[in-house]
């Protein structure tokens, strides 16, 4: 009797993307700040906050991010309003947590 062998060669390819990024900022006038402040660009606002991009631009348009819009139709955000609007944001996302843990209290005392 004769034994047969078969060898499988599995063959796999991988492919691998890297995006490089260079980040825009730039030192402009903040009419709102009153002086030269660092703007950075839509997408590294959205980086940088961790927001959508359309909640960005509602922020902006609703007057509670400083930005400027160039003659192209580019969208650059002022650092520090940025900042900010985060500051405050995790501020109250705090409050909100004490108003409920001190009304789940208040439930479990009654």
């Amino acid at each position: 009797m004769i034994k047969s062998t078969k060898k499988i060669t599995a063959i796999t390819r991988r492919r691998e993307f890297f995006v490089l990024r260079r980040r825009l900022r730039f030192q402009l006038f903040c009419e709102r700040c009153a002086g030269e402040k660092e703007f950075v660009t839509l997408d590294d606002a959205v980086l940088f906050s961790g927001l959508a991009t359309r909640e960005i631009v509602r922020l902006a348009e609703a007057g509670e991010l400083h930005y400027l819009e160039s003659s192209g139709g580019h969208l650059f955000v002022c650092r520090d309003s940025l900042s900010a609007l985060e500051t405050g944001m995790f501020a109250e996302d705090d409050a909100l947590r004490r108003n409920r843990k001190n009304k789940n209290l208040q439930g479990e005392k009654k």
